[in-house]
Parts: structure tokens; sequence; C-alpha cells
């Protein structure tokens, strides 16, 4: 009885043991899961802006990017040069769309709808397809008419 016992209370702490330990929601490996954009080269030709983009890291994770554009001027609703960055507007480009175009880690943007004499600033914002990755950001750029 004695030795039944001792053995019933082992076989409870062996099971009781593999439902204890460390739990987490599984989270993005960074070497593995993420990707950084960095601007190539841009053209803007009269209301059109066509940006090349590189994509290093987990290409096949990036979802969609935003462009963010703020017009700079002297009228109201406009950013100045030397301000901080405000965007004013945010294009929205997933892949099929028309103005992606991502071949291997080379990414193309398109978008035709700028006031053909304003001056903008803009940046490129990559979402990951993995919900709990952060965002990743170019810098800020100028497009001149």
């Amino acid at each position: 009885m004695y030795l039944r016992c001792i053995a019933f209370i082992c076989c409870l702490f062996l099971v009781s043991g593999c439902a204890l330990g460390k739990k987490e929601w599984p989270s993005a490996d960074k070497g593995e899961d993420t990707f950084t954009l960095s601007v190539i080269n841009g053209q803007r030709s009269e209301g059109c802006l066509v940006v090349n983009v590189q994509v290093k890291g987990a290409v096949d994770r990036l979802a969609y990017v935003n462009v963010q554009f703020e017009p700079v001027g002297n009228e109201p609703g406009q950013g100045c040069p030397d301000c901080p960055f405000m965007p004013r507007r945010t294009m929205r480009f997933s892949r099929g769309d028309p103005g992606f175009d991502l071949e291997g880690n080379r990414l193309r943007i398109s978008y035709c709808g700028l006031k053909p004499a304003m001056e903008y600033r803009f940046r490129i914002i990559g979402v990951n397809d993995l919900n709990t990755t952060a965002y990743t950001y170019t810098d800020i750029f100028v497009a001149s008419p």
C-alpha cells in the first residue's frame, strides 16, 4: 500500500510537471520574418511619382505598403520644408494592385494623383503580414515638380 501511494504521487508529479512551464504566444523571428525598406531612386513626372525600393530580408512577408504624402507650401493644410513631417494623405498599395510591382527584392510603387506644380514630402511604410511585427519606415524624401 505504501509503495502504491508513493508510485501514485510520483506519477502525479510527473503528469503535472508536463503542464507546467513557460507559455507565451508565438512571436516573429526577427531573422526570418522581418524586412527593411530602402529607397533606391524616385522620379516625378507631372502628377505622377514612381519610386523604386529595395526590400531586404523576408520579402514574402511584405503584405502591403502605405505611402504617406505631405504637400509643402504656404497655404492652409500644407507643411513647411523645415517643419516635422505631418502626412496629410496616405495611399495603400497591396500585391496585385495597380502601382504595386514586386519582382524579387525590388518594389516599384507608381502613383498618379499629385498636383503637378506642388512639392511633396513622402515616406513609405512596409506592413508585415504577421500582426505582431512592427512597421518598417523609409526616410522622408522630397518630390519636387
